[in-house]
């Protein structure tokens, strides 16, 4: 019985979390086109365009980051009473602040060429410091709304190291393997479908790490909260 549910909550969850990374691409994708957009016939001066579109990524990034959050956050209410709004404000500090680290561009100007190519940034370590990064301070805030509902939640924080590390390595290959096999993404479309596709990729990765590790956490419940029954 407790494999069987083991089971059910890994496929929701990995379902949720592939739902909640396409949804945030496309209403990210969409609404930074939007309020660009808007940026760029509104302002009238350059200090005026550089805050337009510094609040246009703070706005574009807490809106992804809410959608990502929300479809497991639904998943995790099933077992843990409760926690959805706060699991999805903790997501959305967290990616705020990792989206505050300016990673890429530290390793690029500093010590990302790595990879044989001087004259190309690393396709595995910026894309794993990054995501190392990304997963480190989404982790923090979503452990400490983990916390009170399970004994072991720290683990959660490395747990999305790896898997956000991994996913990113991972997407940044396939896009490096697409382009040289010869295939030509140049339309909006085609960029647009490449996305998708990459961020399909990357949150199955997600998923399926963080769901091992839900999995086990959540068989080990404080003693302290009830659980929610199913």
């Amino acid at each position: 019985m407790a494999r069987r549910e083991g089971r059910r909550t890994l496929g929701l969850w990995v379902a949720a979390a592939m739902a909640g990374g396409v949804l945030a691409a496309v209403v990210g994708m969409t609404l930074t086109g939007i309020l660009d957009d808007q940026v760029r016939l509104h302002a009238t001066s350059a200090d005026a365009s550089n805050w337009g579109y510094l609040t246009v990524r703070v706005i574009s990034v807490l809106v992804s980051a809410v959608a990502v959050a929300g479809p497991p956050a639904f998943v995790l209410g099933r077992r843990l009473v409760g926690i959805e709004i706060r699991w999805i404000v903790a997501s959305a500090v967290g990616g705020l602040v990792a989206a505050s680290i300016p990673v890429s561009s530290w390793l690029e100007k500093e010590t990302g060429f790595l990879m044989q190519e001087p004259s190309q940034p690393s396709l595995v370590v910026v894309p794993l410091l990054v995501g190392f990064v990304a997963g480190f301070a989404t982790g923090v805030a979503q452990a400490i709304v983990l916390k009170p509902y399970l004994r072991r939640a720290a683990w959660w924080i490395a747990a999305l190291m790896v898997a956000r590390g991994t996913a990113n390595v991972v997407t940044s290959l396939v896009s490096w393997q697409v382009a040289g096999g010869g295939i030509r993404v140049t339309t909006p479309a085609d960029i647009y479908v490449e996305e998708l596709v990459n961020v399909g990729v990357g949150w199955l990765i997600v998923g399926l790490v963080t769901g091992l590790v839900l999995v086990r956490l959540l068989g080990e419940p404080n003693p302290e909260r009830s659980a929610a029954t199913t």
